[in-house]
């Protein structure tokens, strides 16, 4: 009896007793490109242990966004806003207030990331970092032409909101940043 041989390219076959027949190989699994951060939603490359646009930490299989176990402390107690646009952050450290906005003049530190940002007003929002670690921000009254929104919820301007880790504010429809570092739970908001 003649062997039998058909060869394709996706399986081996086996020769045996006249009767071909085929032989399960082992295919490598495809190299993985990344995963999506639980915090903005951005492909981050494979093995990578933190979201370097918005800090998340990664690799915890079914948590949602701004819940889990904290992120680790920043040194010295700040307050860090990283940004969606290029994974730029701006620092604020405890007692002190950050204005946000694109006049260089009012929101100096801000002014740079935010310089190309249409959808935000010049004089937009601002932080503030308590000296017992808490944090809140506040729309500009009459400022913010395009609103502000802290995890989807709508500002009211003058009115501060209280942040917590893991939170995305949004300055307008495009531009925003995640909170990280925010180490006690406020009591009262800042006067």
């Amino acid at each position: 009896m003649a062997e039998v041989h058909d060869w394709d390219d996706d399986d081996e076959w086996e020769v045996g007793a006249g009767v071909a027949s085929p032989v399960a190989v082992p295919r490598p699994s495809p190299p993985s490109v990344g995963e999506r951060c639980p915090g903005c939603r951005r492909v981050v490359p494979a093995g990578t242990a933190v979201c370097p646009a918005c800090l998340s930490p990664l690799g915890a299989p079914g948590r949602e966004p701004g819940t889990g176990p904290r992120p680790e402390r920043l040194a010295g107690g700040v307050l860090r806003l990283v940004f969606r646009a290029g994974g730029r952050h701006l620092d604020v450290p405890r007692g002190g207030e950050l204005r946000l906005g694109r006049s260089a003049s009012w929101a100096p530190e801000a002014a740079a990331i935010l310089a190309d940002e249409e959808t935000v007003s010049a004089r937009h929002a601002t932080v503030v970092h308590t000296a017992e670690g808490a944090a809140w921000v506040t729309e500009v009254a009459q400022g913010a032409t395009n609103g502000t929104r802290v995890n989807d919820r709508v500002l009211v301007p003058d009115r501060p909101v209280r942040l917590r880790n893991g939170d995305r504010v949004e300055l307008g429809p495009r531009a925003g940043f995640v909170v990280r570092g925010i180490e006690a739970e406020p009591t009262d908001p800042p006067t």
